[in-house]
């Protein structure tokens, strides 16, 4: 996490993320994700490219998204949104 010496403090906490995180393993979109973390798009993407520990929530929400809509189409309880 960026810590600042000065000024306004960083809007994505670690539960920010895990929110977000969250939101994108159980397939939301970016935009929607970012809505419930009540963040925008831009600080979605600048946290993206710029802090690791952001990029490998993600990452991994993205991974486990996959993993769980082909879990839930095999055993045919899959719902869409």
């Amino acid at each position: 996490m960026i810590k600042k010496s000065n000024g306004r403090p960083p809007k994505i906490t670690i539960s920010t993320m895990d929110k977000i995180a969250d939101a994108i393993k159980h397939n939301y979109s970016v935009t929607d994700a970012c809505a419930y973390g009540e963040i925008s798009r831009d600080s979605f993407y600048r946290y993206l490219n710029t802090e690791p520990l952001f990029t490998e929530k993600i990452i991994a929400a993205y991974e486990n998204q996959s993993t769980f809509v082909l879990c839930h189409l095999c055993s045919g309880t899959y719902r869409t949104m």
